[in-house]
């Protein structure tokens, strides 16, 4: 089975527009509290694009994803 990696083209599990996968994760929290930083591969930096063409960009667990 491929594994999702830089450059696949994924969606989540629970449906989503098709994104790609453009880095490993580091999820911050809001203001100066780091909540949580993840530098392995657990999660991944996607971008897609929305309904209006506009660039959008977040980092989701691999779990939650699927190869489209």
């Amino acid at each position: 089975m491929e594994q999702i990696s830089i450059g696949s083209v994924v969606k989540l599990k629970s449906g989503s527009p098709q994104m790609t996968v453009t880095g490993y994760g580091k999820k911050y929290g809001t203001g100066t509290i780091l909540i949580n930083l993840v530098e392995d591969k657990e999660q991944v930096k996607c971008q897609w694009f929305d309904a209006t063409g506009t660039l959008q960009q977040d980092t989701f667990p691999v779990a939650a994803l699927q190869l489209a």
